[in-house]
């Protein structure tokens, strides 16, 4: 059965979509199955790995809403599908308060029917809380929270720790922060070296990654190319991060 994880902070401009499409592709470049999924209204995970205009059947609000399951298949890597999100993606949000009572539910069915198919399900989430990101992580229980290392990263890892304390006593108690992703690092200014230190004093031990993403300007390149670094400059010290960071994913679902 797949391990699903949820890329999620409420918070925009983390690098969440970087993350979610690079570690999808990396996984697949070590013959892993996985299956992407873009939930943000945003579409940029869609448009990351060159998917700009979906049909709408094949998106993920067909998934949640009507269990239809056509994604694209083998796209840059042979064992990489992609759900895309369609350009109404925006609405689901309201879809899923005319379903309240089924709604947190409906993406956990969905996937319970494919996901044998795969190794991975990757999640890729907008900056919400909301019935959306509800969804998400009920589907997609394992959760990987970028962090930018900047003055606001302890206030909003607080937040988003009580949201999840809440979804645990409501919904399901095995929704779990897998890994904490310390991203924009800076090998010069001393405030992120400061933040980094204070997150990973802030957390469990064990729970922030060894691994770190620093800022780069080849990660802007490779997202207006539509292929993610991990492919467009493998040699590139952004490309090792992300397999690095893909590296302690594998290894944290080894029991």
């Amino acid at each position: 059965m797949a391990r699903r994880i949820t890329v999620l902070n409420q918070k925009g401009g983390v690098g969440k979509t970087t993350t979610a499409v690079n570690l999808a592709v990396a996984l697949a470049q070590r013959g892993q199955r996985v299956l992407l999924l873009d939930l943000d209204a945003q579409r940029n995970a869609s448009q990351s790995v060159g998917i700009i205009e979906p049909l709408t059947d094949n998106c993920t609000d067909a998934l949640i809403f009507q269990g239809h399951f056509a994604p694209h298949k083998g796209v840059l890597v042979p064992t990489l599908d992609v759900v895309p999100a369609s350009v109404k993606q925006g609405l689901v949000e309201m879809q899923l308060i005319g379903h309240i009572a089924a709604a947190p539910r409906k993406l956990r069915r969905a996937l319970d029917v494919v996901a044998v198919n795969y190794d991975y399900v990757v999640a890729d989430l907008g900056p919400t809380l909301g019935l959306t990101a509800l969804t998400a992580v009920l589907g997609c229980p394992e959760l990987l929270v970028p962090l930018e290392l900047g003055h606001e990263a302890a206030v909003g890892a607080v937040t988003l720790q009580q949201w999840l304390n809440d979804v645990r006593i409501d919904h399901d108690p095995d929704v779990h922060i897998m890994g904490i992703l310390p991203t924009f690092a800076d090998d010069v200014a001393t405030t992120p070296r400061d933040v980094l230190s204070l997150v990973r004093s802030s957390f469990a031990p064990g729970l922030v990654f060894n691994t770190v993403i620093h800022s780069a300007e080849i990660i802007k390149a490779s997202f207006k190319k539509g292929t993610p670094v991990v492919l467009t400059d493998p040699r590139s010290r952004a490309a090792a991060e992300y397999q690095s960071l893909t590296q302690e994913v594998i290894d944290r679902g080894i029991h």
